[in-house]
């Protein structure tokens, strides 16, 4: 039960899967978190089927992956291949240096359902189902909300939406969205196998010369089939049950399984001017939509839930100045842009080869510039880069600011040591020598009121020998996200890059 006038320190508007992620990870960082759900359910939403290492890695750093791994599934591979079966580019899914898999699915139901019974047994987050927003004030210190009847207010230093149905506070922001040139409707269905029945466990896009599809295994008997919708063709004829059975047909028969879902949606990119307006934040679908060709629009919003909560609790902690939060938009927003531009280029690729094969042309006559980038790794990759703005060294470029860390780090006993424990959403310095000699004694001060860590003595980051070779040179300055805030050199100095974090956070 929800009293008037409660206050906490995060209010997270929608309960979806991303909005439970950031209030776990809230929670383990002792905010006090209300976790309200969206004004109302849209039920032409797309939820997210997958996830990557990364976010796999931010699970287990918060307590969550081991009581979630009985409802996830990893495929084989990943594949983008023909009618004929003919392979376009396979990539077996194997684990990454974070010690996880690089891809792993699931049933949108049960692992939302897991998740908000973890979120109901935290001690530090508070659960509301239909609260119906009918007011909500902000300014740069602290935002209300009340509920339909306005019995009920509630307030925080911080608001996050996190649901792209939350149209009230969209509309209240006056939020504006770049449209990024890019839509294709798309008829989206969920099926279970029935007993005996069996699909290869991938995740697989198909250039069809007619119709563009796909299939992921999101269990081992579960499957998402997409198919891209042809010029005149209605939507409420795709969504007939006879109609889907007919696009089925290819690989099962109608008695073979059972529709559990059926929408259509639209494939596309756009992205808000801005993340962050006053104290209320934007993450995940809230802030934009990236077409799913490659499956990262979960993992943009475990980005954004990364990059923006251990700067909230430094404020909220009182041992960081207030305009850190600021970096939020500057650092997420032009990553997203890259991501979704990647994403649209990618659903290029798929249109060009399946037209191809429908012209008989050959394929490097018809792929898109942009789309045959995108094709043999010209452009950025998806992931995170190095060299982004925000709050990293400012001193001197390098080729590893900006750069997330592996997880794993062996000392000079070849002790592995796990630096998401050791860490723990901390400022840290890894170095292979005593770095207590490498600074003054007020600059070690200040870090320590910062809680940040110093791991010495360490030879090795397993399965990275690029930064192993840093530290014969340097040490390396990590942020709370894990993310690379600068490496020392002998032309700047351990303190040199200290001072610099300290001045940009503090």
């Amino acid at each position: 039960m929800l009293s008037n006038n409660e206050s906490y320190d995060i209010i997270i508007v929608g309960s979806s899967l991303l909005g439970q992620i950031c209030a776990l990870l809230c929670g383990k960082l002792n905010l006090k978190t209300l976790l309200i759900s969206k004004n109302f359910i849209n039920e032409n939403t797309i939820k997210e089927v997958s996830f990557d290492d990364e976010t796999a890695r931010l699970l287990e750093s918060i307590g969550v992956y081991s009581k979630i791994k009985d409802v996830i599934n990893t495929p084989t591979y990943t594949d983008l291949v023909t009618t004929g079966s003919k392979i376009v580019q396979r990539s077996p899914v194997i684990k990454t240096k974070n010690s996880f898999p690089s891809l792993l699915t699931f049933i949108p139901g049960d692992l939302e359902d897991k998740m908000l019974k973890i979120c109901s047994e935290a001690s530090n987050i508070k659960v509301i189902d239909n609260f119906i927003i009918s007011h909500i004030e902000s300014d740069t210190n602290s935002c209300y909300l009340k509920n339909g009847n306005s019995t009920i207010k509630v307030e925080a230093p911080f608001l996050i939406c996190s649901d792209e149905s939350d149209e009230f506070i969209k509309k209240k922001l006056n939020i504006k969205y770049d449209d990024l040139g890019y839509v294709r409707e798309w008829l989206m269905v969920d099926i279970s196998l029935k007993s005996g029945e069996d699909l290869e466990n991938v995740y697989r896009q198909i250039c069809d010369p007619i119709r563009p599809t796909s299939y992921v295994a999101l269990s081992e008997t579960c499957y998402r089939f997409q198919f891209q919708l042809l010029t005149g063709e209605k939507k409420e004829d795709m969504c007939s049950i006879s109609k889907v059975h007919d696009l089925i047909s290819n690989w099962l028969t109608p008695h073979q399984y059972n529709i559990k879902y059926l929408t259509t949606f639209e494939f596309k990119g756009r992205c808000a001017s801005n993340f962050k307006k006053e104290n209320i934040f934007l993450i995940g679908k809230a802030a934009y939509q990236i077409p799913p060709y490659a499956a990262q629009s979960l993992n943009s919003g475990i980005r954004d839930v990364a990059n923006l909560i251990w700067k909230i609790n430094l404020i909220k902690n009182n041992k960081a100045k207030n305009n850190i939060i600021y970096s939020y938009n500057i650092e997420r927003n032009a990553k997203i842009r890259q991501t979704i531009k990647s994403s649209i280029a990618l659903g290029q690729l798929i249109d060009s080869i399946s037209v191809a094969l429908q012209n008989k042309t050959p394929l490097e006559e018809a792929i898109a510039p942009e789309a045959r980038e995108q094709a043999f790794g010209k452009m950025s990759k998806l992931g995170d880069d190095a060299n982004e703005p925000g709050i990293y060294n400012s001193l001197t470029r390098d080729n590893y600011s900006g750069q997330r860390l592996a997880k794993n780090i062996k000392d000079k006993n070849n002790i592995l040591i796990d630096i998401d424990k050791s860490i723990g959403f901390n400022f840290a310095i890894i170095s292979r020598n005593d770095i207590y000699k490498r600074l003054e004694n007020e600059t070690i001060s200040k870090l320590k009121e910062l809680d940040c860590k110093f791991l010495c003595n360490i030879h090795e980051i397993e399965l990275d020998p690029n930064l192993t070779e840093v530290l014969t040179m340097g040490d390396i300055i990590l942020r709370p996200d894990m993310k690379i805030f600068g490496v020392s050199s002998k032309k700047l100095t351990t303190e040199q890059i200290c001072k610099d974090l300290l001045c940009q956070v503090t």
